[in-house]
């Protein structure tokens, strides 16, 4: 079946074009409340086409590329059955208005005995390419699938299964407990200490030729407890979430590959769980990172920023040209910019405007945060190196600036995305940052410093 996509402002210009009857068109979007404002749709029946086809009436008052992805989110929602799609009166970001559309595809129901509904299959006309956006929505789809799976079944070595199954270019190396202590990963062993569940370090590397090559770190905390710094019942109820930086590296390499852009990507991804048990770590305990660096931990619950440390220290090993992690980090950052908004911190400001040109492309949102030189000492210790927390104030800046110890000097980019990584109605993961990281790399690929 054929479905347009109508767009009109509110004088409804061109309307004699693709509507059968006016009046009758009329009369149907004021019954049904339909006034053109931003973001609205509605469904009209093939009768007031002058194609014959079902059509999606929607308003393009006031649209902006931010609201592309919600608008064609809403625009699939509409749609009830298997169609192929033609967008019609259009001038704009298709691409993520399909995204949008494609999106809304996604449904999570393997744990439901009556699934929620059949499959709907949106495919679109010959004039849209959609090659690339099939891919991003697979992409996508694996992260949101990997953070959905519920904790009891998201064990490390289900993880690296479904790695495997991306079918991406890359070689995969799966490092075992023992080979992290063999190589001094002692904050990854330290947060894993409270599990039964014994911990991996995971390496995927693609297209070590290029000229250009980028680390990319990803936080795999697959349940986060809190440890012995218990986090309270309802703290708990998302924290399946909290491998949501590891399932997105992975997408994102994922992405790289299929789409064979000329850079080079490793993906580094500490797998874990943070639990409380008699052989868990205790507030007070001293870690020793990768590079010879100590932590005083005062909080067992900002176990994220330790675990990314000892891989970011080895990431920083390898030379890249750019090292770059992503990490539902700090309940801090989405009290500073809400559930719909990364932050991102970088060491380097031509990089940092890089990235957040790229959003434009992506339809996602970020807004860079500060690496307060002045904050440094609320992480001090008087026994380590550093601490692990800042407190109360702040806190999403001192995460970034005990993570900048491990960085060398290197140029580095730090996401945040504890508040976007899942919708704000709790439901379920978005995958948010996948996109944004596609288009910030293919930018690099093709205008990287120093080319």
């Amino acid at each position: 079946m054929k479905m347009d996509i109508l767009f009109f402002n509110k004088k409804f210009e061109n309307k004699d074009e693709f509507i059968v009857d006016s009046k009758t068109f009329s009369e149907y979007i004021t019954t049904h409340g339909f006034e053109g404002n931003s973001k609205e749709v509605l469904l009209m029946p093939p009768s007031l086409s002058s194609r014959g086809n079902e059509t999606v009436l929607v308003s393009s008052e006031d649209i902006e590329n931010t609201d592309l992805l919600e608008l064609g989110y809403l625009i699939g929602k509409k749609i009830q059955s298997s169609v192929t799609i033609d967008i019609i009166n259009f001038e704009g970001n298709k691409e993520l208005l399909i995204q949008g559309m494609m999106f809304s595809e996604y449904n999570f129901d393997s744990y439901k005995t009556k699934k929620t509904k059949d499959s709907i299959e949106l495919n679109f006309s010959e004039s849209l390419d959609t090659y690339s956006n099939k891919l991003k929505k697979e992409a996508v789809f694996w992260v949101r699938d990997m953070i959905n799976t519920p904790p009891l079944d998201k064990t490390p070595e289900f993880f690296i299964e479904n790695i495997k199954n991306l079918n991406t270019e890359i070689n995969l190396e799966i490092h075992d407990e023992e080979w992290l202590e063999e190589n001094s990963f002692g904050a990854v062993l330290g947060v894993a200490k409270g599990s039964e569940r014994k911990p991996y370090f995971l390496v995927g590397e693609y297209n070590k030729e290029a000229d250009f090559q980028i680390a990319l770190i990803g936080k795999g905390v697959m349940f986060d407890s809190g440890g012995l710094s218990l986090k309270s019942p309802a703290g708990m109820e998302t924290m399946k979430t909290d491998m949501a930086g590891a399932a997105t590296a992975w997408g994102v390499m994922s992405l790289i590959s299929k789409h064979k852009i000329d850079i080079g990507l490793s993906v580094f991804t500490p797998v874990v769980e943070n639990m409380p048990s008699g052989s868990a770590i205790r507030p007070g305990d001293v870690l020793t990172a990768r590079n010879g660096k100590t932590i005083e931990v005062l909080n067992t619950d900002a176990e994220g920023r330790l675990i990314m440390a000892d891989a970011l220290a080895f990431a920083s090993e390898k030379k890249p040209d750019l090292i770059c992690d992503v990490a539902t980090l700090t309940g801090a950052s989405y009290v500073a910019l809400g559930l719909d908004i990364g932050a991102i911190f970088s060491n380097n400001k031509d990089i940092e405007n890089i990235f957040i040109k790229s959003t434009e492309t992506s339809g996602e949102e970020f807004y860079p945060l500060p690496l307060h030189e002045g904050y440094k000492k609320l992480i001090e210790s008087d026994i380590a190196d550093m601490k692990n927390t800042g407190g109360r104030f702040g806190g999403a800046i001192t995460a970034a600036l005990l993570l900048e110890n491990f960085v060398e000097d290197l140029d580095w980019v730090h996401l945040d995305i504890a508040g976007p990584a899942r919708a704000s109605n709790r439901k379920g993961a978005t995958g948010f940052s996948v996109l944004t990281l596609f288009e910030f790399f293919k930018d690099l690929a093709r205008n990287h410093p120093g080319s």
